[in-house]
């Protein structure tokens, strides 16, 4: 894995880990715990997105 790939990957799940946190604890206004859970949860499923991305389109 190379260094760009691992800065798409990282800055698609931080991207997606802060909407779905600020999505659960401030507009649906969810516990603390909740809203980290999905946060991370989220932040993962981008990440994985984002490379099977990279490895679809043959970057």
């Amino acid at each position: 894995m190379s260094a760009d790939l691992i800065k798409h990957m990282a800055f698609h799940a931080v991207c997606a880990a802060v909407f779905i946190f600020v999505l659960n604890f401030y507009i649906l206004k969810t516990e603390l715990q909740s809203a980290v859970f999905w946060a991370i949860g989220f932040g993962v499923m981008a990440a994985g997105l984002a490379y099977q991305q990279s490895k679809r389109s043959g970057s």
